[in-house]
């Protein structure tokens, strides 16, 4: 703004200099013409009434005639000369006339006697300056002609007009000052309030939507003000609004459990968030302004998004993305357009339905062992019997092995189905856990009653726990089940003549049960699937020991209700670890 008010300075102060020195110039050049037409007058008016005073009174005598011209010098302030018909000096006021060569030829004598008045400016050779001449013809009583001539030296008139142009340029120079002062006030007057709706205007760039113009503005920078004061009161409650909703889609981007990733029509990452960060395995710094091409994204995403901008239609698809994990992504794509239908950008939904897919995989999975599981019972219980009715059942021998067959597999038959219901029950939290302190050795010496049979038919070896008085709260009939599996799992793939060690350890907090045994062991590959529903390390043991597949699935499920953890340490071919953690005091 200073800028501007030594601009608006210069700008008035030229156009006033400029104006002043053009008037000053002409009024100047009009005085001296007028001064010189006045004077001009003036010599004419003397030169008329020395001729009108010499044809009245005297004959063309040179000795009246010297005083006469020297008292009319003295009585003007000028040189008079008087000059006869043939340019014979007879009288004048400066010089002697009889020095004075003939005045025929002086352009002023010679038109007075052709137009009875004659003017010229012209050099002096008798008085070597610049004179002004103004003659005049006259006709005495004696009917003589001759010229009156009255003259002024250029140098007066010159004086004058220097002290014209002097008091003339002092009258100017005031003037300027004078108005230099008014234009310096009234550009102040002006330039202020500019420089303050300038500054308002800036701050407002600066994004202080706060500042106002304040103070009574004059004329129409009062409307300026106006205008200024409300467009900073109109963006700031619009960025306030923009603000809020970037604060609002901000939240929602945020927290959204699906991934979000907006391309522009460059092809460029606009936006990412968390979600779509966490899914891809990039960071915001590495994706954000890049080409979507080469920001590392999936190669079958980049496809998909290329395909949506070339279309501009919405796009559903799945993805396989295997960095920085593998996932099954659901990719939603949809353009957004311009008002004209020109496709702007991209914006991208990306929801990782892996589990999804598992969990179908996995039930697809269920169903099929369900049907294998039911139908091997099925079969022999159908076959057996079909066998019996065929007339085997007449041999009282045979029949007994059929019944007896028929019987086991039943069983099995029941103990699946019961094991499928509890597992349901189980996974839907429809089993109320009744909760007591129960004696963890006495509960282990139960269960070994109950198998001790199979113990002592493949000799193995059972080692109780060393401390009898740890107790945990739980729901006893669930504990037992937990148990039950493990330990019944550890004699089954235990060999002959092999240990089963059965622990409990306080650890105050919480209290471990672990069940050991000297088994086949679970292989790395199979550690991570064993708590599966129908999944077994070695299918034909199993069978043959008529486990069902659903024993360490309802464990898992079962200590999970408790509040408790599961850990299972194997090698291949040395045995088997199962370790339960179990908190002494749970919560419900």
């Amino acid at each position: 703004m200073q800028s501007f008010s030594f601009r608006l300075n210069t700008v008035i102060i030229s156009i006033m200099v400029g104006t002043l020195l053009g008037l000053g110039i002409y009024v100047g050049n009009l005085l001296e013409k007028v001064y010189f037409e006045t004077v001009s007058t003036r010599l004419a008016q003397e030169a008329a009434l020395i001729s009108t005073f010499i044809d009245n009174h005297h004959p063309l005598d040179s000795a009246e005639l010297q005083p006469m011209v020297i008292r009319f010098a003295k009585a003007e302030d000028s040189r008079i000369t008087i000059v006869s018909r043939d340019g014979t000096v007879l009288a004048d006021s400066e010089v002697d006339p009889r020095t004075m060569e003939n005045h025929s030829n002086r352009p002023e004598i010679s038109e007075a006697l052709h137009n009875a008045e004659g003017t010229a400016v012209r050099f002096s050779s008798t008085l070597g300056q610049r004179m002004v001449y103004v003659a005049h013809a006259f006709d005495n009583p004696g009917g003589q002609r001759g010229v009156v001539r009255v003259a002024l030296s250029v140098s007066r008139i010159n004086g004058f007009i220097h002290q014209l142009w002097v008091s003339l340029t002092l009258g100017m120079a005031a003037a300027l000052i004078i108005n230099i002062f008014v234009s310096l006030f009234v550009s102040r007057h002006i330039t202020r309030p500019l420089q303050e709706i300038t500054e308002v205007a800036r701050k407002i760039t600066e994004r202080k939507y706060e500042t106002r113009v304040v103070g009574k503005k004059v004329g129409g920078i009062d409307q300026l003000a106006k205008a200024i004061n409300f467009m900073a009161s109109s963006l700031q409650s619009q960025m306030y609004e923009i603000k809020v909703n970037e604060e609002k889609l901000s939240g929602i981007l945020k927290n959204m459990f699906s991934g979000v990733i907006l391309i522009s029509e460059s092809r460029r990452i606009l936006l990412a968030n968390a979600a779509a960060q966490e899914l891809l395995g990039h960071s915001e710094r590495t994706l954000i302004g890049k080409l979507h091409i080469e920001a590392g994204l999936n190669y079958g995403l980049s496809e998909i998004i290329d395909r949506c901008f070339k279309t501009g239609e919405r796009i559903r698809e799945e993805v396989h993305i295997y960095y920085p994990e593998e996932r099954i992504v659901d990719c939603n794509l949809a353009p957004y357009t311009s008002e004209h239908g020109e496709v702007k950008g991209v914006v991208t939904v990306l929801h990782d339905i892996t589990a999804i897919r598992r969990l179908e995989k996995i039930r697809s999975e269920f169903v099929a062992n369900v049907s294998h599981e039911l139908k091997t019972p099925i079969t022999s219980i159908k076959g057996f019997a079909e066998t019996l009715l065929d007339g085997a059942m007449d041999d009282p021998q045979v029949r007994r092995n059929f019944l007896e067959i028929i019987y086991t597999e039943s069983e099995r038959l029941h103990r699946l189905v019961n094991d499928l219901l509890d597992l349901s029950k189980i996974e839907q939290r429809k089993v109320p856990l009744r909760k007591e302190q129960v004696r963890i050795y006495e509960l282990i010496y139960d269960i070994y009653q109950h198998l001790q049979e199979k113990v002592n038919r493949k000799k193995i070896e059972f080692h109780f726990p060393s401390q009898h008085d740890i107790t945990v709260e739980g729901d006893k009939d669930r504990l037992h089940q937990i148990l039950v599996n493990l330990i019944d799992n550890a004699i089954s793939y235990t060999s002959e003549d092999g240990t089963v060690s059965v622990d409990v350890v306080d650890h105050g907090n919480e209290v471990e049960i672990s069940v050991a045994d000297t088994g086949i062991g679970i292989p790395l590959r199979d550690r991570e699937r064993i708590f599966e529903r129908f999944y077994r390390v070695d299918k034909g043991r199993s069978r043959e020991s008529g486990g069902t597949g659903l024993g360490l699935a309802i464990v898992k499920h079962l200590v999970d209700a408790h509040h408790g953890r599961i850990i299972v340490e194997s090698e291949e071919g040395k045995g088997s670890r199962f370790r339960v953690f179990f908190p002494r005091n749970t919560k419900t």
